[in-house]
């Protein structure tokens, strides 16, 4: 299931490490883009996407533009916030959306949908791993299969602290960060079939619920 592609293609020409109290910071020059967590709402990722559309070009998510598909909030909204992200500046704050928005270091867009990308300075001393905005619906189901026979996917089922949102790439990001953790990170464990990208703060939103950042119990 995994894609065993590098996990990190670091485009880095600046590396500088801090220690305090044990506490490590790595600082690279990176090329990011910027997407929603997989646990904001629906109303959440409309008020982003509403947003960023307002300051940035959003032509290529509407009905005849190249990325409209799929046609989902989760991508669109992504979409949007990394046109916003880039147009002013790819400052870590460009990407904050009151705490919905992730800096990611894989490329978020599918073979027919590019999100730009560029060199911007962030902090991947901790990363996770989740689904991809334009991951299909087949796959993210096929992922939370997958991820969850090999860790512990309790907090996702019903009445479980991170069910909710209920919805597909909340969950399937929740279990393949799950893997990704419990497999030491290392390269291929966060590629399911190029369905994952590497985020470099914690995916979990709103309700408490918090993506692991090291193994969690199985």
């Amino acid at each position: 299931m995994a894609n065993y592609a590098p996990l990190y293609p670091l485009l880095s020409i600046l590396i500088l490490s801090f220690y305090h109290e044990k506490i490590s910071v790595l600082a690279v020059v990176q090329r990011t883009w910027c997407v929603a967590k997989p646990a904001a709402t629906n109303r959440v990722l409309q008020g982003d996407r509403d947003y960023s559309c307002s300051h940035a070009d959003c032509g290529p998510i509407q009905q005849d533009g190249s990325c409209f598909y799929p046609n989902t909030l989760m991508h669109h909204a992504s979409y949007a916030m990394n046109a916003y992200y880039h147009s002013s500046g790819r400052h870590k704050f460009d990407c904050d959306f009151k705490g919905s928005g992730l800096i990611a270091l894989t490329h978020p867009g599918s073979s027919s949908c590019s999100y730009p990308g560029s060199d911007a300075d962030v902090d991947i001393s901790r990363t996770w791993c989740v689904a991809k905005p334009t991951a299909s619906d087949d796959i993210l189901k096929s992922n939370i299969e997958f991820a969850c026979g090999q860790t512990n996917c309790g907090p996702i089922e019903e009445g479980g602290l991170c069910f909710k949102p209920n919805t597909l790439a909340h969950h399937a990001s929740y279990a393949m960060n799950n893997y990704y953790q419990l497999s030491g990170k290392v390269a291929g464990s966060c590629g399911f079939q190029n369905s994952a990208m590497i985020v470099t703060s914690n995916p979990g939103y709103g309700s408490g619920c918090y993506y692991a950042s090291a193994p969690p119990q199985i």
